[in-house]
């Protein structure tokens, strides 16, 4: 009895075979293999794990949890989780920015300009998140752009409490 997988692994072939990418021999030494049970081992896939929630006492857990979460634009994020991330983000690029005030050196200026790109990708990201728990499309975040009132107008969504139910983007990170 042939394999499912086998099966498909020598369509696949065949097509391969017909647009010219393997050679005749190459498709016939293949075949026989997959028919022999020689075919390559399958990868093993890394289970999908979730990145857990730290506990309420831990305030740096939390303002890490973003950075955790690096590229992560599905889900939702709780205010915690935001503000948290806020307070590591000002407190990251705060110094650089005094260093390079007081001194006024380009290292400070790079440093500060390094660390602020760093963390643009999960400062979106949790923005983006967190209007998922609003229930509200990510895209949200573009209000940023709009100049002078933008960012205040983001800055009021982030203050809002999520919706207290399951919604399309996910569980409540409260738990509730």
């Amino acid at each position: 009895m042939i394999d499912e997988d086998a099966l498909r692994s020598i369509e696949k072939l065949h097509e391969m075979k017909q647009a010219g990418v393997i050679s005749e021999a190459d498709f016939e030494k293949a075949k026989g293999d997959l028919l022999a049970g020689q075919s390559r081992p399958k990868a093993r896939s890394i289970p999908n794990q979730p990145i857990s929630t730290p506990l309420d006492v831990d305030h740096v857990g939390w303002a890490l949890l973003a950075v955790r979460k690096y590229a992560q634009f599905e889900g939702r994020s709780g205010r915690k989780e935001f503000w948290m991330f806020q307070l590591l983000y000002v407190g990251g690029l705060l110094p650089f920015a005094i260093l390079g005030l007081l001194i006024g050196t380009e290292v400070a200026t790079v440093l500060y300009l390094l660390c602020a790109l760093g963390l643009l990708i999960p400062q979106i990201a949790v923005q983006v998140r967190r209007f998922h728990d609003l229930d509200k499309s990510g895209w949200f975040a573009l209000l940023n752009l709009i100049p002078y009132i933008g960012t205040f107008i983001v800055l009021i969504f982030m203050l809002i409490d999520g919706s207290p139910r399951t919604n399309r983007f996910g569980d409540d990170p409260k738990g509730r």
